[in-house]
């Protein structure tokens, strides 16, 4: 059966595609770029607090590039779903549907709560760089929280990565299966 008479197939390879691409990204992002911005070989380059200011960009695009492949993957899981026998809705892929919000809600609140406060904490770490007042007692409280922080923002993100094998596993039982169910 040819994908371009089945548009559930589309929508099928659709979302594979966006699983595997958005795991690569991930995996890229926390393995080879994050960690790249504290090297000791960039050091003399991107010194501190540059190299934090460097890596806030980079989070806040990885996080556009992550909620927009989200929207890419729901609106092909829904479409998947409602073309699934003839246009009469089959079973509802909860486990996928599940974990892709999961996965969403989880960069959402890293959005919305925690970076924004390692951001302001990386400021307050830095007062005279973005030339702000502090008292000593804040720079020490930025110094002594920024760490734990980021720790629990490292966990957030594995998580998602995490969550992003399983989808693209099931995702793939899921095109297998469909392609199993239609030969028979």
């Amino acid at each position: 059966m040819k994908p371009k008479n089945n548009p559930q197939r589309i929508a099928q390879l659709v979302f594979v595609l966006t699983a595997a691409v958005w795991l690569g990204g991930a995996v890229f992002f926390t393995f080879v770029a994050g960690p790249m911005f504290f090297a000791p070989e960039l050091a003399e380059a991107l010194p501190k607090p540059r190299d934090g200011i460097v890596a806030q960009e980079l989070i806040h695009r990885f996080t556009a590039f992550q909620l927009s492949l989200a929207a890419i993957a729901a609106l092909a899981l829904l479409a998947g779903w409602r073309l699934e026998s003839d246009g009469e809705g089959g079973k509802f892929p909860r486990a996928r549907a599940l974990l892709l919000a999961v996965m969403v809600a989880l960069i959402v609140f890293g959005l919305i709560y925690i970076t924004p406060r390692l951001e302001w904490l990386h400021q307050m770490k830095y007062p005279d760089y973005f030339k702000i007042g502090t008292t000593p007692e804040q720079t020490a409280y930025a110094n002594k929280s920024f760490g734990p922080l980021h720790g629990i923002s490292q966990i957030g993100n594995l998580v998602v990565l995490f969550g992003l094998v399983a989808q693209l596993v099931l995702a793939w039982k899921a095109a297998v299966g469909m392609k199993e169910d239609r030969s028979m």
